[in-house]
């Protein structure tokens, strides 16, 4: 039954990233005032869960070293995939006007898909050890993986992907958390020694794509101001959020 209640709360926790990418499909007209806030807003977001939790917690489970080596292969990683990307995009299955949005989105999906990773782990063994910071974990990621799912929907309804797909997508990146709480819940013993490098590892990738691709993004259509007061907030709220667990 724990094991059962452990995938559930995580599966809850990843799918509210689908939530975001509705509340981009609700605005008729993504006005770029608005849509530079979100983005700043998620990247503040995601910098607080970067540092206040996965790497935090990645030095609290495990050596200096460990997260180090974590935060450098997780970024090391994205940049790689960065350059493999390709710039033009023609077989798409729909007109495509912004192929470097659709690279972004794509960037952005894969660190959300590997920051996941880490958070059903951390969510399967959590609630195992004690429910109740397990569930108090779980809400916590449910809040914070909506505006995450709006830094992916941005990009892709930004160059021209349709309504389904980019919610579709947004709601693809929060599957991995399940699946990982499962094994993380199944093998508790086995998967904590990784933890602590998994933790560092996604927010390596995290902390790349918010230094590589949301501010400047967010900084690029004459809406600073409104960007940066974004990210404040976000980090502002994920910093009050890390302190309920």
């Amino acid at each position: 039954m724990k094991l059962l209640n452990a995938v559930l709360l995580s599966l809850v926790a990843g799918l509210s990233t689908g939530l975001g990418g509705m509340l981009v499909a609700l605005f008729p007209k993504l006005d770029m005032r608005l849509y530079d806030t979100l983005i700043g807003f998620a990247a503040g977001v995601m910098t607080a869960v970067a540092t206040f939790g996965l790497i935090h917690e990645a030095l609290g489970l495990g050596s200096v070293a460990l997260a180090l080596l974590g935060v450098a292969a997780g970024a090391a990683l994205l940049f790689g995939l960065d350059r493999l990307l390709p710039h033009e995009h023609e077989a798409l299955g729909f007109q495509c006007v912004n192929p470097i949005a659709y690279r972004r989105g794509v960037l952005l999906f894969s660190a959300l898909s590997l920051h996941n990773l880490p958070e059903g782990l951390s969510v399967g063994t959590a609630y195992i050890a004690q429910p109740r910071l397990g569930l108090l974990l779980a809400l916590a990621l449910a809040l914070h993986n909506i505006p995450e799912g709006v830094a992916v929907a941005g990009p892709f309804r930004a160059c021209g992907m349709p309504r389904w797909r980019y919610i579709a997508w947004t709601f693809g990146s929060g599957l991995a958390e399940p699946i990982a709480a499962l094994l993380g819940a199944a093998f508790v013993s086995l998967f904590k020694p990784v933890l602590p490098f998994s933790l560092a590892f996604a927010g390596g990738a995290m902390l790349y794509v918010v230094s590589d691709e949301l501010i400047p993004e967010s900084h690029s259509h004459g809406f600073e101001h409104e960007a940066t007061f974004g990210f404040v907030l976000g980090f502002m709220l994920l910093m009050g959020l890390s302190q309920v667990v």
